[in-house]
């Protein structure tokens, strides 16, 4: 029986080493096919709880996406 990955969201622990680093599970990797070499861009939570890694080919999707949302910033604002 296999795992459904598109409802699996943890993956496990990983530990932070002297040199500030982590390694991404390796099922992780395999389910968003992370690859040796791609980049990878970094947002820290609004609450410091964490922090987001994002494929930077997937940005521009992304960024439409919230374009095309014209209530994004609004709710946003409505936050503060």
């Amino acid at each position: 029986m296999g795992i459904c990955s598109k409802i699996r969201i943890v993956y496990g622990v990983v530990t932070v080493s002297d040199k500030g680093q982590i390694a991404i599970p390796a099922d992780l990797r395999r389910d968003l096919d992370i690859k040796q070499g791609d980049k990878l861009f970094v947002l820290k939570r609004r609450d410091e709880a964490g922090f987001t890694l994002i494929k930077l080919e997937k940005i521009d999707e992304l960024m439409y996406k919230i374009q095309e949302d014209e209530l994004f910033f609004s709710r946003e604002n409505n936050e503060k």
